[in-house]
């Protein structure tokens, strides 16, 4: 069964085509685990359901949109990517570079919504407002980009396997499996990986199974 409160929460806004901002709160004060991995399955939380609600003959190339993520992010040496590496293309059929921009809370500004909500198996990752798998999308790539800025290269290398993870699960799963499902194949895939490099766990991999 799951909870109805949110124990964290990240909202994408979108004020202006072409900008993004991304703010988290711990409303529920987190899952018990460090921040960083809290936030890193809000981050892949919101891919997952985009892939959910994506069009199977769109799957792949939303993969490719990943993995150009993850490679720059693991590239970075601050957590900044290069220009054009997360795009949009307009209803009008026109590719708009994505940049980040400071929260501004500013009314009226289109906003994508995820929580991490208790539940019997663990913090499950859930949206609100039923936005669309394409808005979901942007949000999560551009999520993962902030989330790279927050953190230092420990952290993004972890953050670039756990997108390559989510890659890996949609390319052997069924991508109607539920959004949990991926996400906890992702943090397995990043600690795998890690661990194989001979490597510690970052805290954002905590509680990835041994």
């Amino acid at each position: 069964m799951i909870g109805h409160g949110a124990q964290a929460r990240m909202d994408v806004e979108v004020p202006t085509p072409g900008a993004a901002a991304v703010a988290v709160s711990f409303p529920g004060g987190g899952t018990g685990r460090p921040r960083p991995a809290d936030r890193l399955d809000l981050v892949l939380g919101l891919l997952a359901w985009g892939v959910h609600g994506t069009d199977e003959r769109n799957v792949r190339d939303l993969a490719d949109r990943i993995r150009a993520l993850a490679t720059a992010i693991a590239a970075s040496p601050d957590g900044e990517v290069p220009a054009g590496t997360v795009s949009v293309v307009t209803r009008a059929g026109t590719p708009v570079e994505m940049r980040l921009v400071p929260w501004s809370g500013a009314r009226g500004a289109r906003r994508i919504t995820v929580e991490l909500v208790r539940s019997a198996v663990g913090p499950v990752p859930v949206t609100r407002r039923s936005p669309s798998a394409t808005s979901l999308v942007l949000a999560g790539l551009m999520a993962a980009w902030w989330e790279s800025t927050q953190v230092d290269a420990e952290h993004r290398l972890a953050l670039a396997l756990a997108l390559e993870g989510l890659i890996n699960w949609y390319r052997e799963a069924h991508r109607l499996t539920p959004a949990r499902d991926a996400v906890e194949a992702a943090r397995t895939h990043a600690a795998d990986r890690i661990r194989a490099g001979g490597l510690d766990l970052p805290d954002s991999l905590a509680g990835a199974p041994a």
